[in-house]
């Protein structure tokens, strides 16, 4: 494609001319008089937040064709009032493009034939055609390299990056980002243009536009500049197609902003195929054959995984035939023909139920962990004390990097305790871990953040949002995962960390979660008690640690299968304790701070599982007193919290999610009344309601 190839159009130019004008004047008026932008007046513009415009090199717009100028305005206007901006380097670099501009700016347009900087082509965002790398984060290659014969800047040294590339380090050269900053002003500037078109035409759309920030940590997580999608990385014919897809799917609350980009990026599979299997594709050609045959074969021999890249895009097509039912043929394809999809992400053989049983082995053994420990001491800070936190709590390793710095406080009703309080992205709901203070695992886990807060405050002052902060300018954000786990497996490479089988290690934080999952089994704990110490929403999850490990449940029945139990109401049941440990079978089922009465509950899990405080078939275990008043701390926090949520969402007139948190509220207090009963029943000294029964431990070995 010919990067210098634009259009240009005289009515459109007026019109993006007085667009420019307006968005100019949203931000003051005055910045479309002056032409000399100096470090006074930026310091003194209540708008502006960047503090470092030089006073001996201000940002001047003269000499520039008019059209570029207010081009280049409204881009610094929006670039000095974006705290992640707010840096001496970022306003730096960009003074030799600006002085380029000034010096040959008629001269650049001229060459691509472009009447403004909107009008060059970018390979990011073709207007028309089909081309793969549409997606790809690229610049305009004829832009830089004009740009590189300014100044000296043929001169300018490659930036060398370190990367860990098969378990092997490597390092790859990049333009100098000295050179790469024209293509950020080019970007910017198109992205800026696109912006003036109503939403539902918009080829460009911000994330901002779509979500808010009642999703937690969202506009957080974009560090440097705002996420969008781009629908110009389609082809015309399937552009309206995609974007209109995506957008019902978010209006429904069917995408987050972490899967929406994915989510979009996977449709672009179904473009590829039309493109190689037409000269000119068109939704026309599209049917029930293509698609249930012709595509999965195609995507089956690509060794595409999952079925998402089929699901999806049979989705996007129903709602396009339900949208355009002209333009669009309306598919009898059946979700079921996903079937035909092979399970490439499966080993050979194992489907499944296999693949999920087998997952609990992806725990690191204790070498491993010793070895890595060895590995990153040492390491820039905070990787030691993230890796130590994530282990040490089994937590997702998103939520561990973005704990907050008041996550960890005294439990108000028991001094014996400390409340670790995270936010679950992916559950999408807040979790409180009780940590008691003798113990060592949780002391050393309390020793740790309190630690990390002290660096923060050596560091910064003062308190800051999140316990491992960056700041971008000045606003602040977590840490980035990706970094993390870039630096870790470069320093397990450097190290010599293997795998269990000798091969170099290929760390992953997600594998700290099935280690945590698999020392609690070890231990002795339920599937209700593993489940909610890794915030698991259903039993399901947490039988991936414990499924196929006989040596576990057999640990867990001879460790807790005698004691005294109690029902909801308070009183003893005799019987349990026998019944978890038989020679020929299971008749109970220990689950989280006791037993479940009903029977065969191993292999088939209640669903209700999570709901034990409030059932009668519950039985709790007189010796975990501790924990029934740790359980009850936390649901006193709970119960406060949704009291507030249930409040303010009627306030600001969300009367149906309102009526949900107040079901929720009422749940909560019956499990509150539960632990009441059972905790009072228990601590009656000797005098216990119901029968009383002391059960021994029975022996798993036949007499």
């Amino acid at each position: 494609m010919d990067l210098r190839v634009a259009y240009s159009n005289s009515s459109e130019d007026e019109l993006y001319s007085n667009q420019l004008t307006e968005a100019i004047k949203a931000h003051s008026p005055e910045l479309l008089e002056l032409e000399v932008w100096d470090k006074a007046f930026v310091n003194q513009a209540p708008y502006f937040v960047n503090e470092h415009v030089g006073s001996r090199s201000p940002i001047a717009f003269t000499g520039l064709p008019e059209l570029f100028a207010l081009e280049l305005k409204l881009y610094w206007a929006r670039l000095l009032s974006d705290g992640r901006n707010n840096s001496r380097s970022i306003v730096e670099r960009r003074r030799l493009p600006m002085e380029w501009f000034r010096q040959e700016g008629g001269a650049i347009l001229k060459a691509f034939g472009a009447s403004c900087m909107a009008n060059i082509n970018h390979p990011e965002f073709p207007k028309s055609g089909y081309t793969c790398a549409a997606a790809k984060r690229q610049h305009n290659a004829d832009l830089l390299a004009y740009f590189e014969a300014f100044g000296g800047n043929e001169k300018r040294p490659k930036a060398s990056v370190e990367r860990v590339s098969s378990g092997n380090l490597s390092s790859k050269d990049y333009t100098s980002p000295r050179i790469t900053v024209v293509g950020d002003f080019h970007k910017q500037i198109f992205l800026q243009r696109e912006q003036f078109h109503p939403l539902n035409i918009r080829n460009i759309i911000y994330l901002n536009d779509i979500f808010s920030e009642n999703d937690l940590r969202f506009k957080d997580t974009q560090r440097r500049s705002d996420q969008f999608l781009n629908a110009y990385s389609f082809p015309e014919w399937l552009r309206p197609a995609a974007k209109e897809h995506v957008l019902q799917k978010v209006s429904y609350g069917e995408l987050g902003p972490k899967t929406l980009v994915n989510y979009f990026a996977r449709l672009r599979v179904f473009r590829d195929f039309m493109h190689e299997k037409f000269d000119n594709p068109k939704p026309e050609l599209i049917t029930d054959s293509l698609i249930e045959d012709s595509y999965i074969a195609w995507g089956n021999s690509r060794g595409l995984t999952g079925k998402n890249w089929f699901t999806d895009v049979l989705a996007m097509l129903n709602t396009a035939s339900r949208t355009w039912p002209k333009e669009w043929p309306a598919l009898s394809v059946s979700k079921r023909a996903a079937g035909k999809v092979e399970k490439v992400h499966y080993k050979k053989g194992l489907g499944r139920i296999g693949h999920t049983q087998e997952s609990g082995n992806r725990a690191y053994s204790q070498q491993i962990i010793d070895d890595i420990y060895l590995a990153i001491r040492g390491a820039p800070e905070p990787i030691e004390a993230i890796f130590c936190l994530i282990l040490g709590t089994g937590i997702r390793a998103e939520d561990g990097h973005a704990i907050l710095f008041d996550c960890l406080s005294e439990d108000p009703s028991d001094n014996d305790f400390m409340l670790l309080t995270f936010w679950q992205n992916k559950v999408r709901k807040w979790n409180v871990k009780p940590l008691h203070k003798t113990n060592p695992a949780h002391a050393e886990l309390i020793s740790c953040i309190e630690s990390q807060r002290e660096r923060v405050l050596g560091r910064y002052g003062k308190t800051t949002k999140y316990l491992f902060p960056i700041f971008t300018g000045t606003n602040e954000s977590f840490i980035a995962q990706s970094y993390t786990l870039h630096e870790i497996k470069r320093l397990c490479i450097k190290h010599g960390v293997k795998d269990d089988h000798g091969a170099a290690l290929s760390f992953s934080w997600h594998p700290l979660r099935h280690t945590k999952g698999t020392s609690l089994a070890k231990d002795g704990h339920d599937i209700l008690s593993i489940m909610m110490e890794l915030g698991h929403t259903s039993p399901d999850m947490a039988t991936v640690y414990i499924n196929n490990r006989l040596e576990l449940k057999k640990k867990a029945l001879l460790e807790h299968g005698g004691g005294r139990f109690y029902t909801i109401e308070g009183k003893v049941d005799s019987k349990v304790s026998e019944l978890l440990v038989r020679k020929d079978q299971i008749s109970a089922t220990r689950v989280c701070g006791g037993a479940c009465a009903m029977p065969s509950q191993l292999g088939d899990w209640c669903e209700h599982a999570n709901a034990c405080y409030t059932c009668k078939h519950y039985r709790a275990d007189a010796k975990d007193v501790e924990f029934f008043k740790g359980e009850q701390a936390a649901i006193s926090h709970l119960i406060e919290e949704q009291q507030e949520e249930a409040l303010d969402l009627s306030e600001h007139g969300r009367e149906r999610m309102s009526q949900i948190t107040q079901r929720r509220l009422s749940k909560n207090k019956d499990v509150y009344k539960s632990l009441d009963k059972i905790i009072s029943a228990i601590e009656i000294d000797g005098q216990y309601q119901g029968d009383s029964q002391q059960c021994k431990k029975q022996s798993l070995e036949a007499e």
